[in-house]
């Protein structure tokens, strides 16, 4: 385990700094789906790294190292591509990190139904989570919830309304940091209320930043 631990590490190192690419994201994707497939013994998943391998999926077939990266420094003519080769991986990851959360609402509706609206839904959700010996974290915020749990259904409510939007951060950017900062406000709220959080759905949201000027401008000074 150690051993495939490192060659996974390197390889992801290899991608984030783009060296061959062509050949370290896909062997990054492998590596990782095979060591996560052995913590959970080929029978769990966590929705919340899934995206990840998402992503890792999307990296390892689209022409991610063509200009911010090694690979482009060692080539002596970079490879000219429509800008729509570029501009679709974005998208498409965009697109899956939207369904995370649109799925989400879904699931909860479609399993409990209006039922998951009620007030005393999300106190025992939140003391349930905070009693067992699962989390890496230990709150007792949620004890406090019973307290004021008659304004907690227009919480659920406003967070379920919020999941289904979620795609329109993709498509109206005037409203695009609005959905984010909410999502930075949930997955906080919910590591100290719940004692869950998602790091990497809220390292994801950078893919809703235009790197492409940034890129440039780095790119400039260096030459």
């Amino acid at each position: 385990m150690l051993i495939l631990q490192i060659v996974m590490v390197l390889s992801l190192i290899l991608s984030t700094i783009g060296f061959c690419t062509v050949v370290s994201t896909k062997t990054s994707l492998v590596l990782v789906i095979f060591y996560q497939g052995l913590l959970r013994s080929f029978g769990h998943f966590n929705h919340d790294e899934m995206i990840v391998v998402y992503f890792l999926v999307v990296l390892a077939f689209t022409p991610c190292g063509d200009e911010f990266s090694i690979d482009s420094r060692l080539r002596k003519t970079g490879k000219q591509r429509p800008a729509f080769a570029y501009a679709y991986p974005i998208l498409l990851m965009q697109l899956l990190l939207a369904w995370v959360y649109v799925s989400s609402a879904l699931i909860k509706l479609r399993v409990a139904g209006w039922k998951y609206l009620s007030a005393d839904n999300l106190p025992a959700l939140a003391i349930f989570h905070s009693l067992d010996n699962l989390h890496d974290t230990s709150f007792r915020i949620a004890f406090w919830l019973p307290q004021v749990k008659q304004y907690l259904p227009f919480v659920v409510a406003f967070v379920l309304i919020w999941e289904l939007l979620f795609p329109l951060a993709i498509f109206w950017q005037r409203i695009r940091w609005w959905i984010l900062g909410i999502g930075i406000v949930f997955h906080l709220s919910t590591l100290f209320v719940m004692n869950i959080f998602f790091p990497h759905q809220l390292a994801m949201y950078l893919i809703f930043v235009n790197w492409e000027p940034r890129m440039k401008r780095i790119l400039k000074s260096n030459r």
